[in-house]
């Protein structure tokens, strides 16, 4: 999986975070993006383009993973430059990203209100900006990199929805990728913590917000038989802190109940390189999830080299 498919650890920003109900709007990375990416390594030296497209239908589940009545169905489309310069430091490779989300969000079914919401839009969600991947080559076919994202709070707002259709708070986003590439072989693990910052509530209920802290592993193994790649991949989302939130009059954070949402996935890939452009298919099936929005999760990805 060298080569373009290693999109890698910079294209863990392909990250748009999924809608958790029990907090406000969505968490700040989506898990599962990276399935089936080098995550230790990056690409040869050039300029790529990647689009990453996920459609999701979902229910809502609550504190000790029980499934409600609230459905909402997410379509997610991200268009990610990845440029990797040629460059070294400290002995490793360098490289940078910047992705652009944008999403479209349906409620079918349940009681999502808040006032005089609607239950559907489409908008930009916020911009992740990665100015530093680095990737080092170890012995025995192994690969490190570490990189560092930034969530600028670009994203729109329609204040009619429920759910809205980005967060518009700042985050930083640090990440371990660790890869084994080996006769076709490629194991995959990315480890990443996003630590968020304090807002403006959309509700009025509050006065000040700040979603919890998030946990994601992420892994994959494939094997590429000429031009077809095969494997298994999946992720575990873990919220470490409780969101926290002001009154609307003013007063101290605290923490709000059933915030910290959980969801644990798996699934089959399979992709094939036309030469130069790749493109696969992925499916994640909800393994367990609470607080958090979980179902069937339908992906697709096209890598392109542009120089």
């Amino acid at each position: 999986m060298k080569g373009h498919v290693a999109l890698t650890v910079a294209l863990s920003a392909l990250t748009l975070g999924g809608p958790a109900l029990a907090a406000e709007n969505w968490t700040t990375r989506l898990p599962g993006v990276t399935e089936g990416l080098t995550s230790g390594a990056l690409p040869p030296t050039g300029l790529y383009f990647v689009n990453e497209t996920l459609f999701t239908p979902t229910k809502l589940y609550s504190p000790g993973a029980n499934k409600s009545a609230v459905q909402l169905d997410a379509f997610v489309d991200v268009p990610i430059l990845e440029w990797v310069p040629g460059v070294q430091f400290a002995g490793a490779d360098y490289g940078m990203v910047l992705a652009q989300p944008f999403d479209s969000i349906t409620t079918t079914v349940g009681p999502i209100t808040n006032g005089t919401n609607i239950g559907s839009g489409v908008g930009l969600y916020d911009t992740l900006f990665e100015p530093v991947v680095l990737s080092w080559s170890l012995p025995n076919d192994f690969h490190v990199a570490a990189q560092l994202g930034i969530w600028i709070p670009v994203g729109d707002k329609d204040s009619r929805m429920a759910v809205k259709n980005s967060n518009r708070y700042w985050a930083l986003e640090p990440g371990l990728g660790i890869s084994w590439l080996h006769d076709g072989w490629a194991a995959n693990v990315l480890l990443t913590y996003d630590h968020n910052f304090e807002k403006s509530a959309d509700s009025t209920v509050y006065q000040d917000y700040r979603s919890g802290d998030q946990f994601i592993a992420e892994y994959s193994i494939t094997k590429t038989i000429g031009n077809w790649t095969v494997g298994l991949g999946g992720f575990a989302l873990t919220q470490v802190e409780k969101d926290q939130a002001s009154p609307a009059g003013g007063g101290a954070m605290v923490d709000i109940a059933n915030t910290d949402a959980a969801k644990y996935a798996i699934g089959p890939m399979v992709g094939y390189n036309f030469g130069p452009v790749i493109v696969q298919a992925y499916y994640h099936e909800n393994i367990r999830t609470e607080n958090y929005v979980g179902g069937h999760e339908i992906w697709t990805r096209v890598l392109v080299p542009l120089h």
